[in-house]
């Protein structure tokens, strides 16, 4: 399977290319100046958040596979110093993120160097960089000194490192109030939320320093931001901050609202300064694909929802939020909305409203809980290995639902949906354009039909599974899908001579190396699990731990419930094996049965062996 897609990444070297040769008659270029130029968002444009990823690992992410993905661009977990986890009830928690000490970029995510660095690597491979920024509030304080994790001072309403005050600040003094009444505009904008100190965002100084912060992520390559707490600030003053910023950058804000609530801050506000993310959009997902509303009904969603519109949306179905707050029940997610969040995210990548927002993050066993560190609470965040899937992080942006659908709209890209299907229930097709088509069946049982699409006569894949799909002379297709399930074919993705060319693999094997006496084993194991638990493969070779659990081959969860890894073992070799399930305090549950048997195959094997197995209770 060919798993190159050169458009992209081969216009930003093209374009570092065209720069350098107009180099050649003004004169010598600086090394800035042959930088490739990350992409602008548009409509067409695929975010992924890579929640609580440090700098290096989201570089190297970039080049092993962000860059040929499909994907556009990256938001990015807040970059500025923030307080130290060990000052804090809970240390082993992510929201000391979102307590900013100053606004230097050194965090436990990484240094300004390293920051720099991701930026400019994945400009180079087509990616720009969406920051998620924190400017409503400070950190919660104490009277006494604290230090930041770069070694900054700072106490309650006061901040050297930053350049704020007491007076740069909502009521400090007698008046000091926290919010408890989001009806009241006045208090969920000038009293503090949950202790973290208000600024006043109505004054010159704090808006220059606030705009020079901005300015300094812009300066350093990045596209856009996803701006923390937006309805906690007014308005005005947030296009008064974004209008001090020199270029033109990607803005959504946070403004959590629920149509029907009886809150005076809403959405239509902020499109002054940006777009904004919709909430009510999340909620919906939830309704049609898990709840008693008809999926079906979503061919039409759009502005006569209640929605924004179209250019001043930014959609997703989880965000690192969503499944971690009070209100988690509202949202679909990746650890417990099995099938339905699969279907909500393919749906959301496929339809033409809004810039989508995946996610991909970490496993946890408690809503507070942080991601994995390299060493005590307040080190820092340790690295990301997708292709040996280490530690607790899921890598879920890798799986078909995911990274194929962003090839999809990749493909589709300046298209209208078109010929709708849908069987008045839960099963419902759409278009886009001549370029792409996907069918989603949220049923319980399987769909049979014939489906019209504009696109050209041919065999495609499908990126969302296995198969192919022929679409006919006249367009037509017929195909059955199953429960739960989805197709998704598009231009960028033929079936041509027995492989399907231009597309990305959603679940991507170190390539062989024939001949050296070992293979790889690609290993998928169908295993529901409860919240927290992962599954691992061991057995009988040293590679697979030798029965000894702590040394065991993790296995991922991106296409849940489908756990998948792949292991190098010694060729023409027999070896037993079984699953085991590991709870988050370290409790083991082995599956049932006898032990299973592999033989590995001969090492000039240039393909990757497989296991395909289901979990025996």
């Amino acid at each position: 399977m060919s798993r190159v897609r050169t458009g992209r990444r081969a216009a930003a070297v093209a374009g570092a290319l065209a720069v350098a040769a107009g180099a050649l008659v003004a004169g010598p270029a600086t090394a800035q100046e042959v930088e490739a130029a990350a992409p602008a968002v548009t409509g067409d444009s695929s975010i992924i958040e890579l929640f609580e990823w440090n700098w290096n690992s989201i570089a190297q992410e970039c080049t092993d596979f962000l860059g040929d993905s499909g994907y556009t661009h990256i938001k990015v977990s807040p970059p500025q110093e923030h307080i130290l986890a060990s000052d804090t009830n809970t240390p082993d928690n992510w929201w000391i993120q979102y307590q900013p000490v100053s606004y230097e970029l050194d965090s436990r995510l990484g240094t300004r160097a390293e920051f720099e660095s991701m930026v400019d690597t994945c400009a180079a491979e087509g990616v720009g960089i969406i920051a998620d920024v924190v400017i409503n509030h400070m950190a919660a304080g104490s009277t006494s000194t604290r230090y930041g994790q770069a070694g900054s001072e700072y106490r309650q309403f006061d901040y050297p490192a930053a350049g704020y005050d007491a007076s740069d600040f909502h009521n400090t003094g007698s008046s000091y109030c926290e919010i408890s009444d989001y009806t009241n505009r006045w208090q969920v904008q000038n009293c503090h939320l949950v202790g973290l100190n208000d600024l006043a965002t109505e004054q010159d100084d704090v808006r220059a320093t606030i705009a020079a912060y901005l300015q300094d992520l812009l300066d350093v390559g990045v596209v856009g931001f996803r701006v923390d707490a937006s309805k906690h600030m007014p308005a005005a003053d947030l296009e008064n901050i974004f209008g001090r910023l020199s270029g033109d950058p990607y803005v959504t804000h946070e403004v959590i609202y629920a149509q029907g609530s009886n809150e005076p801050i809403v959405p239509s506000e902020y499109y002054g300064s940006g777009t904004v993310q919709q909430f009510d959009f999340s909620r919906w997902m939830r309704n049609h694909f898990a709840g008693e509303s008809k999926a079906s009904y979503l061919l039409n969603l759009g502005e006569s929802w209640g929605l924004s519109p179209d250019d001043k949306a930014q959609v997703f179905v989880q965000n690192h939020d969503s499944p971690r707050g009070g209100d988690a029940g509202n949202y679909l997610d990746y650890y417990t909305g099995g099938k339905d969040y699969l279907l909500a995210n393919a749906y959301m990548m496929a339809y033409d409203y809004g810039v989508p927002s995946q996610m991909s993050d970490y496993s946890y066993s408690n809503k507070d809980q942080g991601p994995n560190l390299v060493g005590g609470v307040n080190s820092e965040v340790a690295d990301v290995d997708c292709d040996a899937v280490t530690g607790r992080w899921t890598c879920q942006h890798r799986g078909a639902y995911f990274a194929g659908m962003a090839g999809f709209r990749e493909s589709v890209a300046g298209t209208a949906v078109n010929n709708k299907w849908h069987n008045d229930e839960d099963a419902f097709g759409f278009g886009r354009g001549s370029a792409g088509y996907v069918v989603l069946n949220s049923e319980s049982s399987s769909v049979s039909a014939t489906f019209t699409t504009s696109m050209p006569a041919g065999q495609y894949c499908n990126v969302l599974g296995t198969g192919t799909v022929t679409v006919g002379a006249g367009g037509t297709f017929t195909a059955t899908v199953g429960a739960d399930e989805a197709i998704a074919i598009h231009i960028g993705a033929p079936y041509v001579n027995g492989a399907c060319e231009g597309t990305v693999d959603p679940d991507p094997d170190p390539d062989p190396d024939p001949g050296d006496g070992t293979v790889c084993v690609d290993v998928n194991v169908n295993a529901t699990t409860w919240f927290g638990q992962e599954v691992y493969i061991t057995g009988s070779l040293t590679q697979l731990g030798t029965w000894t659990a702590a040394s065991t081959a993790h296995l991922g969860a991106q296409d849940y419930p489908v756990w998948r890894g792949t292991v190098t073992l010694p060729a023409e070799t027999t070896f037993e094996y079984k699953y085991i399930k590991v709870a988050p305090g370290g409790a083991l549950e082995w599956e049932s049965g006898t032990n299973r048997t592999f033989t590995t195959p001969t090492d000039a094997q240039t393909t990757c062996a497989t296991l395909n197995d289901t979990w025996r209770s």
